[in-house]
């Protein structure tokens, strides 16, 4: 008789601990990615074919993460004169914005996407007389590219509007963990 409630007692502790896995496991939060990449940017200007003007932005981004990096100043804009003889001005954001996302992990690298705005003031022209507002020039990439791990791979490229000069993006992706 012992021994058959001991088979029953083992029989039932079985049946609890594999419920109580079972259950368990169902019970779980689902596993967030782990794995973080730094991400440089580096902006050159160039003129001629040489590198004149370097400008560096880094991120940390977990896998499936938006990183961003919003970097700038706010320019004040004349917008209207009130009845009253007040002025209402608006403020424009100029400088640089990034937004980046590592996709997916693919064999040596990454999935990436990156949306980059850039932004500045137009230089005044000799002889030029601006009494208006500024003048702003603007560069916008958005891209999703496979970036190899470790290497510096070129984003884009385009030449000023109204100068010499051309805008290169880079990005390294580095794995931290």
């Amino acid at each position: 008789m012992f021994r058959n409630n001991l088979h029953g007692f083992a029989i039932w502790l079985l049946v609890v601990l594999v419920t109580t896995e079972l259950g368990a496991q169902e019970t779980r939060p689902p596993q967030m990615p782990t794995s973080t990449y730094k991400l440089d940017y580096v902006f050159s200007e160039l003129q001629d074919g040489k590198r004149i003007n370097a400008r560096s932005y880094s991120a940390l981004v977990r896998l499936m993460d938006k990183g961003s990096i919003r970097l700038g100043n706010r320019v004040p804009i004349l917008v209207a004169n009130s009845k009253d003889g007040g002025n209402q001005i608006q403020y424009l954001d100029i400088g640089v914005n990034i937004d980046c996302r590592v996709e997916q992990e693919v064999e040596g690298g990454v999935m990436l996407f990156t949306n980059v705005e850039t932004s500045s003031l137009a230089p005044e022209q000799p002889g030029e007389n601006r009494t208006g507002d500024p003048v702003i020039r603007q560069v916008r990439y958005q891209t999703d590219n496979v970036v190899p791990l470790g290497k510096g791979t070129l984003l884009g490229s385009a030449d000023e509007v109204d100068g010499t000069r051309r805008l290169q993006i880079e990005v390294t992706a580095t794995k931290v963990r």
